[in-house]
């Protein structure tokens, strides 16, 4: 066979090599991939994303090795079937979904992991751990955030110092020392009148009764406190013996606010606080009418009625604890 042959030959053999090739990375490039409805693709953090991609979206994979694309963690979402190639570009270039965690207010920083680590990458036991600290738990704003799926704990965290220094702006922090408190202190409080009353439209009158007791150094006596420090929310009724529980928590010995919130409060009752009505109750009780309200009053005396009206009702009812 003559040299111009063989070239020939060659030249026919690579274009037809190059052509193959060409249709194989086309149709690569341009195969379905997803599912009909919306549906994620959830690339971890830890680990090697990469080999999480090549073992449940193989087409997509070999894109990105074909091109030599970077793998960046993150939720990435569609809507249908899309060519392979799309979601291969979102990837290596992390654009990935924002999505909505809402923080609640609740008692424990177990509860709000529980309730966060469904929707984010870290798990509720490093969540719980790292929201537990006595400085970050009051550092908590329940609201909703846009965020990352891939967050860890430690980021979390982060998000939240930043979000609460946000919150406390100027105005915020000069309501607070105008009661002479620090924003802690406002927090911890907050967690007291939540605790004390489910009336967010009585919280501004709760707060400004213990704001009231503060300002004459006279003990909080706040039974949220007390039963905190016995670690049992479901008493009912507090007795003389209760109040002797040796905590820092407990108000019935302790002067002043506790050394921290008893619960992540709602922005409600923190705005109570830093609206606290001004008026002259020093004593409170729950109603005796059932309807989980307070009666008021501005002596000891008259306090002393409201209670045994109240205690009255819970003889009636048969509650003892």
């Amino acid at each position: 066979m003559k040299t111009s042959t063989k070239i020939g030959v060659g030249l026919l053999v690579a274009a037809g090599v190059a052509t193959v090739y060409g249709k194989a990375k086309y149709t690569m490039w341009n195969q379905l991939t997803g599912l009909d409805s919306n549906w994620c693709i959830e690339l971890p953090p830890e680990g090697n994303p990469r080999n999480y991609l090549a073992e449940n979206y193989p087409d997509i994979a070999a894109i990105i090795d074909w091109r030599g694309w970077s793998v960046y963690p993150g939720k990435y979402c569609q809507m249908g079937q899309q060519p392979a190639h799309v979601l291969a570009r979102r990837i290596a270039s992390g654009e990935r979904e924002e999505i909505n965690l809402p923080v609640p207010s609740k008692r424990s920083v177990a509860e709000i992991a529980k309730v966060l680590a469904p929707r984010i990458w870290a798990d509720s036991a490093a969540i719980a751990a790292i929201l537990g600290s006595d400085s970050m738990r009051w550092q908590i704003v329940p609201n909703t955030y846009r965020v990352y799926w891939e967050m860890s704990a430690e980021e979390l965290a982060t998000r939240l110092r930043i979000e609460s220094t946000a919150w406390w702006n100027s105005e915020r922090l000069k309501k607070a020392w105008s009661h002479g408190l620090t924003p802690h202190e406002v927090v911890t409080l907050a967690s007291i009148v939540q605790e004390e009353t489910a009336h967010a439209s009585e919280a501004p009158v709760v707060a400004g009764l213990y704001l009231n007791r503060l300002k004459k150094k006279m003990l909080l006596q706040a039974d949220p406190t007390l039963k905190y420090a016995l670690g049992d929310w479901s008493i009912q009724r507090l007795l003389d013996d209760d109040k002797k529980v040796d905590s820092p928590y407990n108000t019935y010995r302790n002067p002043g606010l506790p050394p921290g919130p008893i619960r992540i409060p709602d922005l409600v009752y923190l705005e109570a606080v830093l609206n606290a009505d001004r008026h002259n109750y020093f004593y409170m009780c729950a109603s005796p009418d059932g309807s989980r309200t307070h009666v008021f009053a501005r002596t000891y005396n008259q306090h002393l009625r409201n209670a045994r009206a109240y205690q009255g009702m819970l003889n009636r009812e048969r509650i003892y604890r």
